[in-house]
């Protein structure tokens, strides 16, 4: 930000939405766009991890969906620069149209944890269930500003409905990644669509042993549909397969979608031809200039 107000630089993109006031003047100009790159939340379902029992548990997943504020998150947090999210893709694609997703609504949240036995037997405010404190231990990293705050507002409204939340902010990701006995939710971002297609987010997270489904999540009917998906060619009827796939995961309580980036890039007012893309990847164009 300061780079770009003195003049060394002439452009710029992924500021602290703080800085934004500076800049908010006829000196510059900004360019924004919901993206596809998604904040969301992956659940570990591996064996070895000690609170399978929690996280294999529906009624818990189910509740966290219903428990994340997301709304408040983006408003509130973000200050209104992002996009509450539904399923893997943001509205703007025809394949992140038609998803149904859980809203906030934690009175269901608490009475899904109430029917399913897990109650706060102590009074602390946290619940349990056959010994065992209903506690969550959320993995995510900094580098990606809206991360640690999607923690804090995650870990806030969990909170009020019986779940604690144990935040884990590291650089060094990668090495509590590698140990399935170290975290229960990481949350991350990711271009979801980064070329405008459906298939990379389902063939890269969805399923086994691929390289972001790191939670080791798994469900056949997601699996056919993924196979079907891979030889279909159809625009239409593959945005079709991407919605049911979607709708199966949310069904499934398999990964919370929170919230889309907001691309926005600002630039010296002489800059032109530098616009936001939906697919995260595709501002720099060779019709960039500086008049």
């Amino acid at each position: 930000a300061l780079a770009l107000q003195s003049g060394e630089i002439d452009a710029a993109y992924g500021m602290a939405y703080g800085s934004y006031p500076m800049f908010e003047n006829d000196s510059f100009k900004f360019s924004g766009i919901q993206t596809s790159r998604c904040f969301w939340g992956m659940v570990n379902f591996h064996e070895e991890n000690p609170s399978a029992s929690i996280m294999q548990d529906p009624a818990v997943r189910k509740a966290i969906a219903l428990g994340i504020n997301k709304e408040g998150f983006v408003n509130v947090l973000l200050n209104g620069y992002g996009y509450p999210a539904t399923g893997a893709f943001p509205d703007t694609f025809a394949f992140g149209q038609g998803v149904k997703a859980d809203s906030y609504d934690p009175e269901q949240a608490k009475a899904i944890l109430e029917e399913a036995g897990w109650v706060d037997t102590d009074g602390d405010g946290i619940r349990e269930k056959d010994g065992q404190k209903l506690t969550i231990r959320w993995l995510t990293y900094p580098s990606r500003a809206e991360l640690p705050l999607l923690a804090e507002s995650a870990q806030a409204s969990l909170k009020d409905i019986g779940i604690d939340v144990d935040i884990n902010c590291t650089a060094n990701r990668r090495q509590f990644l590698a140990d399935m006995t170290s975290w229960d939710i990481y949350a991350s971002a990711l271009v979801t669509a980064p070329s405008g297609d459906p298939q990379y987010f389902f063939t890269t997270s969805c399923l086994p042993g691929m390289s972001y489904n790191f939670g080791a999540y798994e469900n056949e009917h997601v699996n056919d549909l993924l196979h079907e998906l891979s030889t279909e060619f159809d625009t239409a009827k593959r945005a079709e397969l991407a919605i049911e796939l979607q709708q199966t995961i949310l069904d499934d309580s398999g990964y919370v979608f929170c919230s889309f980036l907001e691309m926005s890039m600002i630039s010296k007012a002489n800059v032109s031809n530098w616009r936001a893309h939906a697919c995260d990847y595709y501002e720099v164009t060779v019709d960039l200039d500086i008049n």
